[in-house]
């Protein structure tokens, strides 16, 4: 917001500068309509990183600049099969409910998380039971709040299987007096065309972060794999770590639709400068005045000590 602010404050400078007499400007700024801002997931891998977080975007004339947590929605996913004429059996009778609650003393996995997130409550109540994804099954998330109805349907691919990580081009850095090294995954992608991946990590820096916007997601496979498609990929990953330091690494892979959302968010996240070309990001969610995704996340990991 404070950037938007700027580029506004930049070009009223510019006028001024353009004209060669004195003249009163009355700029008026339209206040925006806040929207619902979704941030969910779906994965096979980790229980508690099937979340939904939900909160509401600001106008211009707010006076915060973070948005706000979104309280006492209904928030459901329900599991679904592909049906022979390409429709989708939802298994409405087990449809999971997700419910908001104080959370911040609850510790999942040695990792505290913030308020204002949905999630299956039988993390807590019965660990063995909770919501986890199904290669090859599609996911509806529904959202009920304010009177109104928001969904969106995911679909959890085949994992492409991660072989092995290697601890690769190794060197001094300087200002921390200690050698590091590069971390490169092996694996091969499938012969079928348009699979495409996404990189998270955890090392020693964000090993204590929870969710998935607090592991570290440095590269992301192109999406187009038109070049590569059926060959054995080495990726190296332009992160970098401190020899004897445990690195856990995650190929994420994921439906088309997911993956585009992710990639113009970072060119969004990247979107620097008041001239710089709009981003639009790719919204999964259905409805009105809303923005997000629903991701469905097929996991394959490997944890390396570096050497």
């Amino acid at each position: 917001m404070m950037r938007k602010i700027l580029y506004i404050v930049m070009i009223i400078v510019a006028q001024f500068q353009l004209v060669s007499c004195e003249r009163d400007f009355d700029i008026k700024i339209q206040s925006n309509k806040p929207m619902l801002i979704v941030e969910g997931y779906i994965n096979n891998e980790m229980k508690e990183y099937n979340y939904v977080v939900l909160s509401r975007s600001q106008d211009y004339y707010s006076t915060t600049l973070e948005n706000l947590p979104v309280y006492g929605a209904k928030v459901t996913v329900t599991e679904g099969t592909l049906q022979p004429d390409n429709s989708i059996a939802w298994d409405e009778d087990n449809a999971v409910i997700l419910r908001e609650r104080n959370i911040a003393t609850i510790n999942i996995s040695s990792r505290t998380i913030s308020n204002g997130i949905y999630f299956d409550e039988r993390l807590i109540t019965d660990t063995s039971n909770a919501l986890l994804g199904k290669p090859g099954k599609y996911y509806l998330l529904k959202i009920e709040v304010d009177g109104n109805i928001y969904t969106a349907v995911t679909y959890l691919p085949v994992p492409v299987n991660l072989d092995r990580l290697s601890s690769e081009n190794h060197f001094i850095d300087a200002d921390k007096n200690e050698e590091r090294a590069m971390i490169t995954l092996h694996y091969k992608d499938p012969d079928s065309l348009g699979n495409a991946q996404l990189v998270y990590s955890r090392s020693d820096d964000n090993r204590n972060n929870f969710g998935w916007g607090g592991l570290r997601s440095g590269r992301f496979i192109n999406a187009t794999d038109d070049l590569i498609n059926g060959q054995y990929l080495n990726v190296v990953v332009s992160a970098d770590f401190a020899i004897k330091e445990k690195v856990d690494y995650y190929l994420v892979s994921v439906e088309r639709s997911v993956y585009n959302f992710w990639n113009s968010f970072n060119k969004a996240k990247d979107n620097a400068g008041p001239f710089s070309t709009p981003v639009m990001l790719d919204n999964t969610i259905t409805g009105d005045d809303v923005i997000g995704c629903f991701s469905g996340f097929s996991l394959s990991g490997k944890t390396i000590v570096v050497k």
